[in-house]
Order: structure tokens, then C-alpha cells, then sequence
């Protein structure tokens, strides 16, 4: 049996005893006998004045005998004998959406918004994070032109460059000045309109999953803790390790989960939204 193209009770294509719910998407799990099918036509989801349930069947008078007998009530959707309610669609091709309604963010432009505002903190930070980045690149510069000079000449054993501790403290003060720069960047624009330039650029906004707005300062900091805090720790051995994981598990979690939230919107209890998205 091909699918119909309207939600409604039909013939269960696995059981001919009985009727199942099709949600516009894909066959439910919500059955019930063909016995109790709704009085609103067969195949069409029951409208607001038969929501309560399938409408007792309709009788007309009878000549020169006794009135028509009633049938009993019918117990409504969800209630004990009744037909339980069949739930929003959220299989393939469904849209996500907050509690009210909201259409939720899309994985790729979530990214891709991420990416326009990393670009935009970057530059926005290069007046501060200049003189290290310079730094760094000088005391590294020499050891990888002395490495490629090995290679050249054939010495198989050439080990390349690695960080120093006189780089490193170069490299730290860098990744400390850019972090901070890009959490306050995150902060200022979430707590004041809700979007990112980059997010707005997209048609994306930031709320709360209960509530739509801009975001407390308390919550557009929880946000910022792991994908931008965590970059604090990306020069430590080890450490650095471990929080790429977790922020790749972060940036990785909307694509399975239903709510489309990573880890920093679970923390926050926030929800990225699609403005453009009906």
C-alpha cells in the first residue's frame, strides 16, 4: 500500500484488523481496531470539534416506534480505551522546533556561522594578539628553515621543530588574548540582540529553549565554556588533547540529537533557531 499524502487513520498495511496512524511523514506506532474507526472521514485527522475523540454515530428518527437508541460516549484522545494521541512528526524531513514553535538551526549553518565569526573575532583581536603571534613565528621560523635545509641535503634523520618553552609562553599569551576577545565578542552580541553578526548573516538567533529573547549574562558566558573557553588549554600537552575531543563532541552532537543542542546549549538550556525557516 503506498503511503497517503495527509495525516489521518488508514488501513494498517501489517495488520488488516486493525488501523494506523500516518502523521503526513511516516506510519506511526499508534494503532487502534477498525472497529472504532472516527466518524470524520476515513483517512482525515479528526478536526478541533471531534478532537475529544470519535463522534457517536448519527441516527435519524424512527417512524411509529422508539426514539433511537444512543450510543455511549467514545473516551477521548489519550485517556484509557481511546485512541491515544498520535505525537508531533519528527522523523527524516520533519523541522525541529522549540516548544513554541520556533524552527531549529540546521547543523551546516550552525558551522558556518561559527566560521564567519571566528574570522571576524580574528581580526577584531589582531591589535592585541599581533606581537605574540609575530614573536612565536620568529623563534619558530629559523628551526623550520633548518629542518627543510636537512631534508634537502638528504638527512633522513631530521627531526622537525618543535614548541620551545620560550615560544610556548609566546604561544599561550596569544591563545589567552584571543580567547577572551572572542568569549566577549560571543557574550556582547547574544546578551544584547541574540545573534552573532555571523549568526545574523545566516538568519540565525540564540534562545533560550522555554523562552524566546536575548540571552542573561550568566547563560551567554555558560555557552561560551567549552567550544571557545576550551581554547584556553589548546597549548598544553595532553590537556589539549582531551578538550579537542570534547569540543569535537560538542560541535559533533546536534546531528543526533532531537533537540539539536551540543553539549554548551545542554548547559545553557539554549536553542540556536532559523529566522528564515517557516
Amino acid at each position: 500500500m503506498a503511503n497517503p499524502q495527509s495525516p489521518g487513520w488508514y488501513d494498517d498495511p501489517e495488520s488488516p484488523q486493525q488501523l494506523r496512524y500516518f502523521d503526513g511523514v511516516v506510519w506511526t506506532r499508534h494503532t487502534t481496531p477498525r472497529s472504532t474507526r472516527p466518524k470524520t472521514g476515513y483517512g482525515v485527522t479528526p478536526s478541533a470539534g471531534t478532537a475529544a475523540g470519535p463522534a457517536a454515530p448519527q441516527t435519524s428518527p424512527v417512524q411509529g416506534g422508539a426514539p433511537p437508541r444512543q450510543q455511549p460516549p467514545q473516551p477521548p484522545y489519550g485517556q484509557p480505551g481511546g485512541w491515544s494521541a498520535p505525537p508531533a512528526p519528527t522523523a527524516y524531513g520533519a523541522v525541529a522546533r522549540t516548544p513554541d514553535g520556533e524552527a531549529l538551526a540546521g547543523w551546516w549553518k550552525r558551522v558556518l556561522a561559527r566560521v564567519i565569526d571566528w574570522i571576524i573575532v580574528w581580526l577584531l583581536a589582531l591589535p592585541l594578539t599581533g606581537y605574540f603571534l609575530y614573536r612565536a613565528g620568529a623563534d619558530l621560523t629559523p628551526a623550520f628553515e633548518d629542518y627543510f635545509r636537512q631534508i634537502e641535503s638528504g638527512n633522513a634523520s631530521a627531526v622537525p621543530p618543535t614548541v620551545t618553552p620560550e615560544m610556548l609562553k609566546w604561544v599561550i599569551a596569544y591563545s589567552v588574548i584571543l580567547t577572551l576577545v572572542a568569549m566577549a565578542y560571543e557574550v556582547f552580541f547574544t546578551t544584547r540582540t541574540g545573534a552573532t553578526p555571523g549568526k545574523r548573516a545566516l538568519g540565525l538567533r540564540v534562545r533560550l529553549r522555554e523562552r524566546p529573547g536575548p540571552l542573561s549574562l550568566q547563560t551567554a558566558l555558560t555557552r561560551t565554556l567549552i567550544p571557545i573557553g576550551g581554547n584556553l588549554f589548546s597549548s598544553l600537552p595532553v590537556v589539549s588533547t582531551f578538550v579537542s575531543l570534547l569540543q569535537l563532541a560538542d560541535s559533533l552532537l546536534p546531528l543526533v540529537n532531537e533537540r539539536k543542542q551540543a553539549l554548551h546549549d545542554l548547559m545553557a538550556k539554549t536553542n540556536v533557531v532559523d529566522t528564515r525557516r517557516v
